[in-house]
């Protein structure tokens, strides 16, 4: 027997999702009005808005749907309390999809959602909100008040809130249910894990260091509970105010994975892992996969210096977890796809007992200390950037990254001894890099073609 989700932007249906359980089978239809208005899009690239001649494909689906869910323990958290199993992805975004990563809403009943009324606001204390980050290995930080709430997609614990004005301003945390608000930002509370500390602290420095360089990062803060959160402004999210009653606008966006249309699992280029055996199959999202992107945006150049810039600050903050779940796109009227601004920036080689291999390699090198002028020209190579091009805004960047870093170090977010001392050693890193990276485009830039 075949069950339907409808799927929502905003107050329209623009889609029907079936699936047949016995088989894993799923079939999509755009609404005909969605279809016909100037402004639609499709689901993803591979999900187009015109019917295929043999149909879209059953696998890709719900591999886009995957990706919608949260992981690690957010996941565990929503299979237990909606009694489903992880593998019944049409169960989860039922019980889940009435607020996802971007525009998109999907609900059992259409006449029900056409029917929601005033948005329902539940606030969150900073002291409750305190309480539940102690209490999170009992009580998990996306169940509230015996519900579970949506997370977005990644392993770090958040929760979605709506803050209805700025934090300097005295804003309050709200979790919302409805139409007319939704969650407008991210909450990515510090849970003093020792093999992680100051991880609050470490993002938001990396986020606000990249804005210091005139980079397209999220908007960030630190909120005190007393204990550090990172609190995320949602670019997915425009929040409109001009008649006295607040309405937020949802924005479509995908990720990479998405976008190429490939698995969960493959967000990790060596996605079966680097065992000796397997480690020559690169079949996840690389940055050739990344760069390939670009043709499907309306500004291919644009595109793909955004993805250079993108690639070059991971190597200068030290994040080798830059997967393909960590770059994302608006999808257009019409399916085109543009980046959006950046996020989940961390200098990970801050901390030890962590496989820092590269989840993207530079060419065919996946450690970060082995990084030489070939594997950035052949990294350059494979991508289509001229390698000119890469040495200007590599030196461009390193030149703005050491002077900027320091800057950020002295910014009065970081409050006692422990987080200073923790910024400044992120600060002397991306100095290091800087040094560094502005020496390896300068001599990749000078090695003749016929070596690549």
């Amino acid at each position: 027997m075949a069950h339907a989700l409808h799927v929502w932007a905003e107050e329209t249906r623009i889609a029907t999702i079936e699936h047949e359980g016995r088989n894993d089978r799923w079939s999509l239809s755009y609404a005909t009005p969605w279809v016909a208005d100037a402004q639609s899009y499709p689901l993803s690239p591979a999900l187009p808005l015109t019917r295929p001649p043999d149909d879209h494909s059953s696998a890709s689906i719900k591999r886009f749907i995957e990706h919608l869910l949260p992981e690690g323990r957010a996941l565990d958290v929503a299979v237990a309390y909606n009694g489903l199993a992880k593998t019944n992805v049409f169960g989860l975004i039922w019980a889940l999809g009435a607020e996802t990563a971007g525009a998109l809403r999907f609900t059992g009943d259409a006449a029900a959602a056409r029917a929601a009324g005033d948005p329902v606001l539940r606030e969150v204390s900073r002291q409750e909100l305190d309480q539940r980050i102690a209490e999170r290995e009992h009580v998990p930080l996306t169940v509230w008040d015996g519900k579970v709430r949506m997370s977005v997609a990644g392993l770090q614990d958040k929760l979605l809130v709506y803050l209805d004005r700025p934090l300097n301003e005295g804003g309050r945390l709200f979790l919302v249910d409805g139409q007319r608000l939704a969650s407008t930002h991210i909450l990515k509370p510090d849970v003093a894990n020792p093999k992680t500390p100051h991880l609050a602290v470490n993002e938001h420095f990396c986020m606000s260091l990249a804005r210091r360089m005139g980079l397209p990062a999220a908007e960030v803060g630190l909120l005190r509970t007393p204990r550090p959160v990172l609190v995320v402004r949602r670019f997915d999210r425009d929040v409109e105010n001009t008649s006295g009653q607040p309405r937020v606008h949802r924005r479509h966006i995908i990720d990479a994975c998405q976008a190429c249309d490939l698995p969960v699992a493959y967000k990790y280029e060596r996605n079966l892992g680097n065992a000796p055996a397997v480690q020559h199959i690169r079949d996840g999202v690389s940055l050739e996969r990344l760069f390939g992107c670009a043709e499907l945006t309306a500004n291919t150049a644009a595109a793909r210096l955004a993805m250079l810039r993108w690639a070059l600050f991971q190597f200068l903050i030290g994040n080798s977890d830059a997967h393909g779940k960590n770059f994302s796109f608006f999808v257009r009227p019409g399916g085109l796809l543009e980046p959006t601004p950046w996020y989940d920036l961390v200098s990970v080689l801050q901390y030890d007992g962590f496989d820092t291999e590269l989840a993207m390699a530079y060419g065919d090198v996946f450690s970060h200390a082995e990084v030489s002028p070939f594997a950035l020209a052949d990294f350059a190579a494979r991508c289509g950037i001229d390698r000119k091009l890469m040495r200007r805004e590599g030196q461009r960047l390193a030149k703005l990254a050491a002077k900027e870093a320091a800057a950020q170090a002295e910014a009065i977010d970081y409050e006692d001894e422990a987080e200073r001392a923790f910024v400044q050693g992120i600060a002397g890193f991306v100095a290091e890099q800087a040094q560094r990276l502005a020496q390896l485009v300068a001599d990749a830039a000078r090695l003749k073609d016929k070596y690549l």
